[in-house]
């Protein structure tokens, strides 16, 4: 399988791209850049890199062409200047479903959170649900992982996919 995996060169996102191609899967990595932490991400041999802003649905739909699903792991766990719940959870989320359906995707992951819920008074899990909210009703087929931080999240993740 080729899986695209936005937020492919955070924590989450780039354990997930190890561990589908020791598996022997293909996986296209996106992200807005390189993760400054680790920088061989970029190199793993099964990977193919597009550097892409979470805001550009033709970019992204050109990046998830070909591919069996998608793991939407992209996200933030602080506002700083133009990166907001907003406009990362919310609209990224949005960007990333009209781009699937542009590139005939059917299958997207989404990571979210444990305590995302709605009226809570915590933007970040409101972000959270609401982005959510937008995968479930998006018509495609889909999975919620709402245990991010979980010991078997990441295996779980690769199961699903």
């Amino acid at each position: 399988m080729r899986i695209a995996i936005t937020g492919g060169t955070g924590f989450i996102g780039g354990h997930l791209a190890r561990n589908l191609i020791q598996k022997g899967h293909k996986v296209n990595i996106i992200s807005r850049g390189a993760d400054k932490r680790d920088t061989s991400i970029r190199k793993l041999a099964g990977a193919t890199f597009f550097s892409i802003g979470i805001n550009d649905v033709d970019k992204l739909a050109d990046a998830f062409s070909g591919c069996d699903g998608i793991a939407h792991c992209a996200g933030i766990n602080r506002e700083i200047g133009n990166q907001t719940y907003q406009k990362v959870h919310i609209e990224g989320t949005q960007n990333v479903i009209d781009a699937a359906k542009l590139a005939n995707v059917t299958r997207v992951l989404l990571i979210s959170f444990l305590n995302a819920r709605p009226n809570c008074g915590s933007a970040y899990h409101e972000s959270k649900w609401q982005a959510e909210e937008i995968v479930r009703n998006s018509g495609l087929d889909y999975t919620v992982i709402k245990k991010p931080g979980s010991p078997m999240a990441l295996e779980t993740t690769c199961s699903i996919i």
